[in-house]
């Protein structure tokens, strides 16, 4: 780099002669001070030592021009290197690494600290925002696409600041970081290399920009490169979304059978009850009757049959169930897994060679810590979506759900997963083949999933949000906390191509976090819903009722 100020669109920034040094940096005609001083670091993460990386930290200019400048990075072995071109655009640099390693990578990150932000916008579980009162040596860890639902991060300072991102159409895993320490930012961007290559060699690229004004005006930008790439249409245009689920309004969410007692929280009949009641409060034919844990003895249990549970009354009941709701005009969601298989299942063992194999060959599936022992007892495993025997069984099964009982939608639990398989299918490109498959067998029906993320978009035009529930400790996250908050920016950036609906955990609005997640959800424009896992629980409340005076009004701000 030369001495002088590099002016990048409203990026400037002070080079260093070293090149992974920044001076001070600003943005715009205000100059914003951005930071003091930046210091770029560059690691590799081998599968045998996730824990040990290597630092890349012995620097040799390669060549310098006026628009880039290129250099090598060595660890102290120089078995580990890194070639290093970056480009100066009309709006920030523009990264491309080229790592070789004397053995597979498994993770590159390269990590920019020293920032002075107000905050750290991200797109992930719903939209977060992290401001700077977060704690000193305090860090958040978001992994792509499951966490992190797009592949950029924003620094905010005012109203302008920067952006790091990648536009890559792959299903490879990205990682984001965020880490607070000496009052100041530390970001970092990381890339997995994909499990089944056994890569020595990897390229991984990335673009840091500055914006001025507005979030917006960048995530915008995003937003147009996502949906042509990954070929989104608005809901308008999706064939994928019945005429009749336009309308929905409001979810009605009754829960069925539990697995550890004979007790359920509703039995058919006193379903039947429910919808009678809510006749009262609401338009059935804007409404979604979800169903949890109407088949066998709960939610997940002995998947993937979900036959409708003989503690509830069994088939017949259950038919009488959805009868009755359309007849009243409603509409009726089941609950399912998309990919999982009881290890108990009689059919698990011709399956077992279809279980996802992480990128450490650890066979993959849903754990419950039983005993607080802090280590989860195995409870299912993971079928990869996108082998042909998972896909034929699972479109078998749905169909004869379809056919017997005349259901209108069906939720698909865990679409938001994202693998990195060391063998079988992409797991990615698999869970969309898997989705669109069902919605090409049986068109009429509603498809919708849990969570919502760049890759899955195109084939989910209902979701669930996944990760206000996370603000409030239900996913080990840190909790709720004043320095993190919800922010709508995966809801501008999803909004027109999905729709959002509430979590499964939502809570009924006699829980103490309701209002709490109401606010949140008011504020995302996420679909209300009604949670009742007791038939004893009442309907009729105050909170009930504002909920569906937002409904009535909710399309008009879509």
């Amino acid at each position: 780099m030369s001495n002088d100020v590099k002016k990048l669109g409203p990026l400037q920034i002070a080079p260093s002669e070293n090149p992974l040094l920044f001076g001070a940096m600003h943005l715009g005609e205000s100059q914003t001070l951005l930071c003091k001083k930046g210091i770029q670091s560059i690691l590799v993460r081998t599968y045998r030592a996730v824990s040990e990386p290597v630092l890349l930290t012995n620097v040799s200019v390669i060549q310098k021009e006026k628009e880039r400048i290129q250099y090598l990075l060595k660890d102290s072995s120089g078995a580990f290197t890194c070639r290093m071109d970056c480009r100066f655009t009309d709006t920030g640099l523009h990264y491309r690494a080229e790592y070789s390693a004397p053995e597979p990578i498994w993770l590159t990150e390269w990590s920019l600290s020293g920032l002075d932000l107000d905050q750290v916008i991200v797109p992930a579980l719903g939209g977060q925002v992290i401001s700077n009162q977060m704690p000193e040596q305090t860090t958040l860890s978001y992994k792509y696409p499951f966490w992190l639902n797009a592949q950029f991060v924003l620094g905010v300072k005012g109203y302008d600041g920067l952006m790091i991102h990648s536009r890559d159409a792959s299903t490879d895993l990205k990682l984001l970081r965020i880490r607070r320490e000496n009052r100041q930012f530390t970001l970092t961007y990381g890339f997995e290399a994909p499990a089944r290559k056994k890569c020595t060699h990897f390229v991984s690229e990335w673009f840091l920009d500055g914006f001025e004004d507005d979030w917006r005006i960048p995530v915008a930008d995003y937003r147009n490169w996502m949906a042509k790439t990954f070929n989104v249409n608005s809901l308008k245009h999706q064939t994928s979304f019945p005429d009749w689920a336009r309308s929905v309004n409001f979810i009605l969410e009754l829960w069925g059978a539990r697995r550890e007692s004979q007790t359920p929280h509703h039995r058919y009949d006193q379903m039947i009850e429910r919808l009678k009641a809510f006749e009262k409060l609401h338009d059935p034919r804007e409404t979604l009757v979800y169903l949890p844990g109407f088949a066998e003895h709960g939610i997940d249990s002995h998947i993937p049959d979900y036959n409708p549970s003989p503690l509830l009354g069994g088939e017949k009941q259950f038919k009488k169930l959805i009868k009755t709701a359309h007849d009243m005009g409603y509409r009726v969601m089941i609950h399912t897994n998309v990919l999982g298989m009881t290890y108990s299942h009689p059919d698990f063992n011709a399956f077992k060679k279809y279980q996802v194999i992480d990128a450490f060959g650890r066979r993959q599936g849903w754990g419950m810590d039983m005993d607080g022992d802090w280590l989860a007892e195995p409870y299912f495993a993971y079928i990869n979506p996108g082998t042909n025997a998972w896909n034929e069984r699972m479109t078998q099964t749905i169909g004869r759900l379809i056919r017997d009982f005349s259901v209108d939608a069906v939720f698909l639990d865990q679409t938001l997963l994202a693998f990195n398989v060391r063998s079988g299918p992409d797991f990615i490109r698999g869970m969309r083949k898997h989705i669109r498959s069902l919605q090409k067998a049986f068109p009429k029906i509603l498809f919708a999933g849990e969570g919502l993320h760049e890759q899955v978009l195109s084939c989910l035009p209902m979701a669930q949000i996944h990760g206000i529930d996370s603000l409030s400790d239900v996913h080990g996250m840190e909790g709720q906390k004043p320095w993190r908050e919800i922010h709508p920016v995966s809801a501008f950036l999803f909004n027109g191509y999905t729709r959002y609906m509430a979590h499964l955990l939502t809570k009924h609005p006699s829980h103490p976090q309701f209002k709490l997640q109401e606010s949140a959800y008011e504020r995302l424009n996420v679909i209300p819903t009604l949670s009742l896992n007791d038939h004893t629980q009442k309907m009729d409340l105050s909170e009930t009722r504002r909920m569906i005076y937002r409904a009535k009004h909710l399309h008009e701000e879509e």
